[in-house]
């Protein structure tokens, strides 16, 4: 993986089940993640959801945690392997 971020989507607005209050489910995975780049990230999608008038809801990982680390291996991880669709 680069060290350009990985963005998929996932949850009910992918599935085509969401309601007008859904938010957008986001993951990102970033080789080298920083507290700063999570931070910056957040507000990103905060400021496109504000404009576009839809909650963005990211859920940031380093590769390794999303790879190899205790949470590869939760339910959320494997729902994002199995529903997500790249942006």
């Amino acid at each position: 993986m680069s060290r350009c971020p990985y963005l998929c989507a996932f949850g009910s607005r992918v599935k085509g089940n969401a309601s007008w209050e859904s938010d957008l489910d986001v993951y990102i995975i970033i080789k080298d993640l920083t507290t700063d780049s999570s931070k910056q990230i957040i507000d990103i999608a905060w400021e496109v959801g504000f404009q576009r008038d839809v909650i963005i809801s990211p859920l940031i990982f380093s590769q390794e945690q999303f790879e190899s680390g205790p949470l590869s291996e939760s339910s959320i991880v494997k729902t994002i392997l199995r529903e997500g669709v790249a942006a």
